[in-house]
């Protein structure tokens, strides 16, 4: 921490004046008590938070209401840089803040920087880590009373020991009254000062307040404490200022989260959250109570409980504002909702006109509509209304004939169009259009069509009556008879069959034993047929499924084997199991392709692992190359499945390869770590090399070599770059070894090896070659640069 050297100027300065200042000294009887300031009592605290300093203003840049940043300051806010050079400047920052709705707010600052403490300390913080711990702090930090200031100048007097005026000091700001009352006890012996009343304070609301007294002080300033903690709101008038209008959330603790959320208080204790101009809401509940405090409790939400239920205590109740708070992990979250009364609400505006559909299974243009789900079922609105469904225009606008049951109406023609009339309160009405359409949802597809659909990829159920909670689940018809079912850490086997009925194809699922998926157990029809995806009714049930075939990418693949570490679970080639052949067997894959095998205790072998997706995208290719004695694994795969635990290849001979996740490659290894973190920082050169007992350190004049860390080695020689392959690694003997792979052009060609690391540090690695008799044939040294 640097020092303030202007704050210790003026404490010297001080110090200085009280004991050097007596012109001439005066003899007066000694004050009492009840007149002087003391060190450290209940006065001089209230009077020392009052005019700490008060880093709320620019919460926006720290989220800390006991330090101030000082301007100017350069920050990135969601990658834009802008200099902030006054308060005003912080609207920029919500201005960026406020311009989409969905992203993730991130301020970044350009250290160094200066802060203000509340003390008003000035320290240099060099780096995020430092501000965080200030910012962390802040809940050790003493009040700051922000809602009453002195109006100045004040004055003191000031009397030595012996009760002789020593002189009188006026104060004229915030800054010097805190130095002056830090300074009451100083080194040359306690100092005693009394006020001169009167002296004025200011409240935020603009009331001003005179005391003339010790104790008239005090009891000003606790007051205005009270008042900034608890605002004195009614319960009654804040339930009823609630139901006026909708309300906005324009700030939820200093971001802007939830700026498009709209909130509706209904009388009846219910609560409808609404975002932009969607039909759909979030519910819960509301209401106001009062004990010691106002608190506003939200609770039964559908969605956001973690962020927005709960008590929250009323602070500020203002006609259109409400400023709320609550403790959540040891901070004070603040929301600040606004009152939005601009749109005089009617039912009409809940409406308007639309289509709905219906499937036809038979193909006969008739189908049954659920208009008051379809169409009153999800509305969102504030206002009373009633609703009724008619066949003719007239007749709504006359509101008679109304459709008895219009939960189960049958379409007399295709399309055909209903009049709903919305009738409000005050007897006013309108008339939307509905138009009804009929969908063919007869399946043109035949048995053999789905049959060979369903055994052509893997396939997820992709909605299960409106809901995804069964995609983590993925289907492998791996036979006609069988399909193999994995998540959720979960392998197990289903039977499945088809056949054609009189309504269309069915499929049969049976036998499903895992928890959640079993819901598909059962006779299904399909209604909907294409490639990559079919739609299901159940004959059993009412329950609608939708299950679409898993297109995998080259990403998701590469991604998920660079996770860890994996093993051969099943190696099978033409139905013969050839997994015992690899049971020593590791696999680690990198983002630049490389492939690292390691084999028992001695051997280390690498190559590649290529993919791409083939036929438009509808299947992932991907080709594994591994030198040495497992190059049997090797070869063109089809990717068939890919899960967080295991992948599955099959090639066309046909073998069926499974790699497992095994994480044994965790970074455990600190060696390994630290030798990754040394090669990375910096570039290196080669300074000595020998192939076959012959020294060639001259093939590598001039290159310049970086390791990166998704393991590929430049080799920059000037004219252009080489990506070679490589790794740091222990084998199963102990050893820490170096892998290099680059079969391309001269002179890495010659690096190409597995390599011992015979002697490391921060500015040099040696390696020995590990198929080396003699360990002094084959030697790279890198040093750094």
């Amino acid at each position: 921490m640097k020092p303030n050297f202007k704050y210790l100027f003026i404490l010297a300065f001080i110090t200085l004046f009280f004991v050097s200042c007596q012109d001439e000294e005066t003899e007066i009887n000694n004050p009492t008590p009840e007149e002087v300031v003391a060190p450290n009592s209940s006065l001089a605290s209230l009077m020392r938070s009052t005019v700490a300093f008060d880093g709320s203003f620019d919460d926006i840049l720290d989220n800390a209401n006991c330090i101030g940043v000082n301007l100017p300051v350069t920050v990135t806010a969601n990658n834009t840089t802008i200099v902030i050079e006054t308060i005003d400047d912080l609207e920029l920052i919500e201005d960026i803040f406020n311009a989409f709705n969905d992203d993730e707010d991130v301020l970044e600052f350009l250290f160094p920087i200066t802060i203000t403490l509340n003390d008003y300390t000035e320290v240099v913080v060099e780096n995020e880590e430092e501000l965080d711990a200030f910012v962390n702090n802040c809940v050790n930090e003493p009040d700051v009373i922000e809602c009453v200031d002195f109006v100045y100048p004040i004055v003191f007097s000031i009397y030595n020991t012996d009760f002789q005026v020593i002189d009188t000091v006026e104060i004229q700001s915030d800054f010097e009254l805190y130095v002056f009352l830090e300074n009451l006890d100083g080194d040359e012996g306690a100092v005693l000062a009394s006020l001169n009343f009167p002296v004025s304070l200011i409240y935020a609301n603009g009331d001003t307040v005179e005391v003339t007294s010790n104790q008239e002080l005090e009891n000003a300033i606790n007051s205005a404490e009270e008042d900034c903690n608890y605002v004195d709101c009614q319960a009654e008038d804040i339930a009823v200022n609630l139901q006026e209008c909708q309300w906005v959330i324009t700030s939820f603790n200093g971001d802007d989260n939830f700026i498009q959320y709209d909130l509706h208080f209904n009388a009846n204790g219910e609560l409808q959250i609404t975002h932009g101009d969607t039909t759909e809401f979030i519910g819960g509940e509301w209401q106001v109570t009062t004990e010691e405090n106002v608190v506003l409790t939200l609770s039964n939400l559908t969605a956001f409980s973690g962020d927005l239920g709960g008590d929250w205590l009323v602070q500020n109740c203002e006609s259109n504002q409400l400023v709320l708070t609550q403790e959540f992990e040891n901070q004070t979250v603040e929301v600040i909702m606004e009152q939005d009364c601009e749109t005089v609400e009617t039912p009409f505006n809940c409406f308007e006109n639309t289509t709905i559909t219906a499937c036809d299974y038979d193909n006969d243009g008739f189908a049954t509509f659920e208009m008051e789900t379809q169409i009153l079922g999800n509305v969102v609105c504030n206002v009373d209304f009633v609703a009724s469904f008619h066949v003719s225009q007239t007749n709504a606008e006359a509101n008679i004939n109304a459709i008895v049951a219009p939960n189960a109406y049958t379409n007399t023609s295709n399309p055909q169009t209903i009049y709903l009339r919305i009738e409000a309160n005050d007897g006013n009405f309108q008339i939307f259009e509905i138009e009804l359409i009929v969908e063919d949802c007869s399946s043109n597809c035949t048995e053999a069509d789905i049959d060979a659909y369903l055994q052509g990829c893997n396939w997820n159920v992709v909605n299960f009556n409106g809901d995804d909670h069964l995609m983590a689940y993925e289907i492998d018809f791996s036979s006609s008879t069988e399909a193999i079912i994995t998540g959720n850490g979960i392998t197990t086997t289903m039977y499945w069959s088809s056949y054609q009925a009189a309504e269309g194809v069915v499929v049969e699922f049976s036998n499903v034993a895992a928890p959640n998926i079993q819901a598909i157990t059962g006779s299904w029809l399909v209604v909907a047929c294409e490639e990559g995806r079919l739609e299901f009714e159940s004959l059993d049930s009412a329950n609608t499924m939708v299950m679409e075939c898993h297109y995998y990418t080259p990403e998701e693949l590469l991604t998920t084997l660079s996770a860890c570490q994996w093993e051969v679970y099943s190696f099978q080639v033409e139905n013969v199991d050839q997994t015992s052949d690899y049971n020593d067997v590791l696999f680690s894959f990198f983002e630049n392709d490389f492939a690292l095998a390691e084999v028992g205790a001695n051997t280390i072998n690498y190559g590649n692992i290529e993919a791409e997706s083939v036929n438009g995208g509808t299947e992932l290719s991907a080709f594994l190359s591994i030198n040495g004695t497992i190059s049997s694994l090797g070869g063109y795969y089809s990717v068939l499945s890919i899960t967080e635990d295991e992948v599955t290849l099959m090639t066309a001979q046909p073998k069926r390869l499974i790699l497992r996740k095994t994480c044994t490659n965790d970074n455990q290894d600190g060696d390994t770590t630290q030798i990754k973190d040394w090669l990375y920082d910096g570039n290196w050169e080669v300074t000595y090399s020998t192939m076959e007992n012959a020294e060639n350190s001259q093939d590598y004049d001039g290159v310049v070599f970086n390791f990166q860390s998704n393991a590929t080695l430049l080799g920059d020689n000037g004219s252009w770059i080489a990506e070679l392959d490589y790794d740091v690694l222990r084998d199963n003997e102990g050893n820490l070894r170096f892998v290099i792979n680059y079969l391309g052009q001269f002179p890495y060609w010659q690096m190409d090896d597995d390599w011992y690391i015979t002697s490391v540090n921060s500015t040099q690695i040696e390696l020995h070659a590990v198929n080396d008799v003699n360990n002094t044939d084959f030697v790279l040294i890198f040093e750094k640069m």
